[in-house]
């Protein structure tokens, strides 16, 4: 599995378009409407994207859903279950202090838990920073998309909507102790890092 970022809005969120050795793609995020480039990216690689997959439903990880839609129609969008009303709540999705507008997005999409499986990825809950938020596990590669949940020397801030620090502790503590200690973790602002050396970070910080 090949992994690229592409830092995307105002918040320069990284959104990771994700492909297969069959050319077939899925996006991990869409923060923004100007997506030039990752479509020359995915028509240069001669792409076929599949999913647009979210960590959670904040605006600057759901705000370019409408025009990925609109570009690949064919798409399929998945967000956690319990983050159905963040695509249509900007009191929820926050869009206006990130967007300066409110987002709603109507299109179809498909809500995901934790225990299934998407792409090749396992969805993990790990609520906290929102109630929903997302991780997803690469085994065959070893990778993990994050999110907003852990980041290299930190961690996702938990005082918006929903969120909550007990339930992030509990999250991190989970994908620490489940998951092997050199899996290599891709986050939405930071760079990527490795999940034994955050492990142990959050210990010394006292997070579980």
């Amino acid at each position: 599995m090949k992994i690229k970022a592409f830092p995307l809005g105002s918040y320069m969120t990284n959104c990771y378009l994700v492909w297969n050795d069959n050319n077939e793609a899925s996006l991990f995020d869409c923060s923004d409407s100007r997506l030039e480039n990752i479509v020359s990216f995915i028509k240069d690689h001669n792409l076929t994207l599949k999913n647009v997959i979210l960590t959670h439903g904040h605006g600057d990880h759901i705000g370019g859903i409408n025009e990925i839609k609109h570009l690949f129609p064919n798409v399929h969008i998945y967000i956690g279950k319990e983050e159905e009303k963040f695509l249509t709540d900007a009191s929820l999705n926050l869009s206006y202090a990130i967007q300066g507008y409110d987002f709603a997005y109507t299109g179809d999409f498909t809500p995901i838990k934790e225990g299934d499986s998407i792409f090749g990825f396992e969805v993990i809950d790990t609520p906290g920073h929102t109630i929903g938020s997302k991780c997803f596990y690469n085994k065959e590669s070893n990778f993990m998309i994050s999110g907003d949940t852990l980041f290299r020397r930190s961690y996702g801030r938990y005082d918006l909507p929903t969120g909550n620090l007990s339930q992030l502790q509990r999250s991190l503590k989970k994908i620490c102790e489940t998951y092997p200690e050199d899996t290599i973790v891709y986050s939405a602002h930071t760079e990527p890092t490795i999940l034994g050396e955050e492990k142990r970070v959050l210990k010394s910080q006292g997070m579980f």
